[in-house]
């Protein structure tokens, strides 16, 4: 397969709405309190809005990967970014939990054509296995940049501009995602695209079959569960945890997990580069160990080591992308199959990503607060690496 010229420019258009992604996935952290004030909200009821599009993602990611084998990655990603523009107006108009699930669930119906195209992208435009580490190493992080500035500039920029209405913000928002989905469809539309090689004729249900039949799949499908429960359960959540843990204002407790944000964004750019086949495995058993660290320090710390717990915890950056490499250079995923393959990937995971945030919403408004909540995070992150060094070892 030959690489097309432009891949690395429209890798950068992929990336700006990717970032547009995790803006809308970190959009109403920052202001979680008035949300919830405003509409009426328990922390356990609003854990459950937050998690209404990974809820939609279990059913629609397997439809997407079939949709970008047949379709391309090119309509995949600007209908998904049509949905992160249309959820953040919805949000904006929310009124209920009711109304604030069924907009954040809207997000959930088209966004996992951006989350499966992107290792699909990667897979077909890119086929020398340096280059793909790279480039997995750069868009992994979009969702991270978009999600840390927001978080960064919500309460100290949008709202004293915007009347401190997190209503307008989210209209803001809204206005950059759509920008950066006409950006990416004026990108992919004048690149040369790579030729890809007609799928073979196989009976419903086998390309499943034989992806099931990898390794590599089914140890990738295995993790989904736990990186999606750990990055869902602690995103949306960190800057209210480290308000109360650490007694700080919310531009406070903004700023240091925006820090802790780019921690993150350093890490998923340096970490794949080094995540040959023969390292992989053992470098996403470290993450894990490092991360119950981080989570158990913001537990029983001070606010100093609140502070040092969450940066810490940015370590849970390194979990998908390394996870995504296990899937991707599995043996039997290949350009013709790489949507589908994602696709089964980010469904099991999202299982655990509606947990996460509902999980840690019901433990908080439990007597065991925030610290429970870390706690059993911490919990899970080292039991999966212990059931990922004992998996390998007897593979």
């Amino acid at each position: 397969m030959i690489a097309s010229p432009h891949r690395w420019r429209v890798l950068l258009g992929l990336v700006g709405v990717y970032a547009a992604f995790g803006m809308a996935v970190s959009a109403l952290a920052p202001m979680l309190t008035l949300v919830q004030e405003d509409i009426g909200a328990s922390r356990g009821s609003m854990g459950l809005a937050l998690g209404a599009w990974a809820f939609m993602f279990i059913f629609t990611a397997p439809l997407a990967g079939r949709f970008i084998d047949r379709f391309g990655v090119g309509w995949a990603v600007a209908l998904g970014g049509v949905s992160i523009t249309a959820s953040l107006l919805a949000r904006a108009a929310a009124d209920s939990v009711l109304t604030m699930w069924l907009a954040v669930a809207v997000f959930g119906v088209f966004g996992p054509l951006i989350s499966a195209s992107a290792p699909t992208f990667v897979t077909r435009w890119f086929p020398d296995g340096r280059e793909r580490r790279r480039s997995v190493g750069i868009y992994v992080i979009a969702p991270a940049i978009g999600g840390v500035a927001i978080v960064a500039i919500t309460n100290s920029v949008l709202l004293p501009l915007l009347s401190d209405s997190w209503r307008q913000v989210l209209v803001a928002e809204s206005v950059v995602s759509a920008a950066l989905t006409l950006a990416w469809v004026a990108v992919y539309a004048s690149a040369v695209k790579p030729s890809i090689p007609r799928p073979r004729a196989t009976p419903e249900g086998g390309h499943l079959r034989e992806l099931l039949g990898s390794t590599g799949v089914r140890l990738a499908l295995g993790l989904a569960f736990t990186v999606f429960f750990v990055n869902h359960s602690l995103g949306p959540w960190t800057v209210t945890m480290v308000e109360e843990l650490g007694e700080f204002s919310p531009s406070v407790a903004s700023n240091w997990t925006a820090l802790a944000g780019l921690f993150g964004i350093a890490i998923s750019v340096t970490i794949p580069n080094f995540a040959n086949p023969r390292r992989v495995v053992g470098l996403l058993i470290g993450a894990f160990v490092i991360l119950a660290v981080g989570l158990v320090t913001s537990a029983f710390g001070s606010p100093s080591l609140v502070v040092a717990g969450t940066i810490i915890t940015a370590t849970r950056s390194a979990l998908i992308p390394l996870t995504i490499l296990i899937l991707m250079e599995a043996d039997r995923v290949t350009p013709t199959n790489a949507g589908l393959a994602s696709g089964m990937w980010f469904a099991v995971g999202e299982i655990g990503g509606v947990s996460g945030p509902l999980v840690m919403g019901l433990i908080a408004d439990s007597s065991a607060g925030f610290t429970g909540g870390l706690l059993t995070v911490a919990g899970l992150a080292v039991a999966t690496a212990i059931g990922t060094r004992l998996a390998t070892v007897t593979r």
